[in-house]
Order: C-alpha cells, then sequence, then structure tokens
C-alpha cells in the first residue's frame, strides 16, 4: 500500500492525473507480478497485491524512481507487508478483499505516528531480522533522496539508468564533468549501490530461511 505525503498541500486535479499515471504505468511494467493490480482506492492512496517479497522491492524502487519524471513533485509513502489474504484474489482491481494481510497493511500506512518512516517492511518473526536490516537500508536510501531538488528530478532519472557521464550530458545540454559534479554532489552513485545491496540482502535472506 502507499500514500502521497503532505497530499493537501498539492493541487488535488493535478495529483490525481500524475498519481494515476504513475500507477498505471506500474502495472503495465509488472503485471506478470502482480495478481492483483495496484488501484487507487482513495484520492491519494493505492494498494495492490504483489507476489513475493522481491517484486514487491522492485515495485517500490520503480515506481519511487519514475515518479521523478511526473510533472507534478510529490512524495510518497510505501508499507510492504507480508500477510494472509483470505477471501479471493481479485485480479482485476485491488478491492473486495479482506484478510490479515490488508488489515496489518493498512494499520501501518495510516500510522501517524513521530517515527513513521517513509518506506515500511514488514515481514512474519522468523524474518524480523531481515525486515529490520530492509527498513535500514531503506532509510538510507530516504536519506539520499531526500537531497534532491524536483528542478533536478529529470536529470537525477537519467543519471540513474545511466553510468556514462557524457551521455547523460548530451541530454541535458552539458559537457561530461558537469554530469560528473552533480553525480557525486547527488550521491547517484551511493544511491545505485544501497539499491545492489538491498537485493544482495533479499538472495542472502532466501537462501537462509
Amino acid at each position: 500500500m502507499g500514500d502521497v505525503s503532505a497530499s493537501r498541500e498539492l493541487n488535488a486535479a493535478k495529483l490525481q492525473t500524475a498519481l494515476r499515471e504513475l500507477v498505471e504505468k506500474t502495472n503495465e511494467q509488472f503485471k506478470p507480478e502482480t495478481p492483483s493490480p495496484y488501484t487507487i482506492t482513495l484520492g491519494d492512496e493505492f494498494q495492490g497485491v504483489t507476489q513475493s517479497l522481491h517484486s514487491g522491492i522492485r515495485t517500490i524502487l520503480y515506481m519511487e524512481e519514475n515518479r521523478l519524471l511526473l510533472p507534478v513533485p510529490f512524495r510518497l509513502h510505501y508499507v510492504l507487508h507480508q500477510g494472509f489474504i483470505e477471501t479471493a484474489i481479485n485480479p482485476d482491481k485491488a478491492w473486495g478483499m479482506m484478510g490479515e494481510g490488508l488489515t496489518r497493511a493498512r494499520e501501518l500506512l495510516t500510522d501517524k505516528g513521530r517515527n513513521r518512516r517513509r518506506y515500511t517492511i514488514s515481514l512474519p518473526t522468523e524474518a524480523a531480522p531481515h525486515a529490520a536490516q530492509l527498513n535500514r537500508n531503506f532509510a538510507v536510501l530516504d536519506g539520499i533522496i531526500s537531497r534532491w531538488n524536483p528542478d533536478d528530478y529529470e536529470l537525477i532519472f537519467d543519471m540513474i539508468q545511466n553510468e556514462s557521464d557524457a551521455e547523460v550530458g548530451k541530454l541535458h545540454g552539458k559537457d561530461r564533468t558537469q554530469i560528473y559534479r552533480r553525480r557525486k554532489t547527488l550521491m547517484i552513485n551511493e544511491y545505485n549501490l544501497l539499491k545492489q545491496a538491498v537485493f544482495a540482502g533479499l538472495e542472502f535472506m532466501e537462501a537462509a530461511l
């Protein structure tokens, strides 16, 4: 599940259009891995059922990066919870389902506590140490992302996707040295290394459990 942070401060109509675009793009990208597609349940909230922890993490990172390309800049709060759904999975929209998994995910999403994280990974007790490590990694990722200015979002997206400073420079009318400096200032390499650490941790967890 997820929602838009501080949505009341944004233009509602433009926000809904941008969020719908992001959700539709995500569903298209992850259709084989999403038994119940991501669906906007309220104006600024969405939910869906992913087939695995790995798919869920990939989806979060995909949404987080592709929101940088939207005309309306906003931040998302994500909850990825592993739990049971007692009713049949709805293959068309993430509506009309019931179970502990959905109930707990919503509790985590709506928790407005002082220490609320922008990313929350919740796993069964036996995997709690791995969930804690994932949450730590995502907290560091968020520390990097929070440094980024919306004016740089498109440039940042291209730097994440492309390691060639020269090629990114051509896209943005800058020389290779300028892109190299921006990449260092915005900690793009560190961001990508943390992503690699997240997926390496998932492989370790799968082998251990």
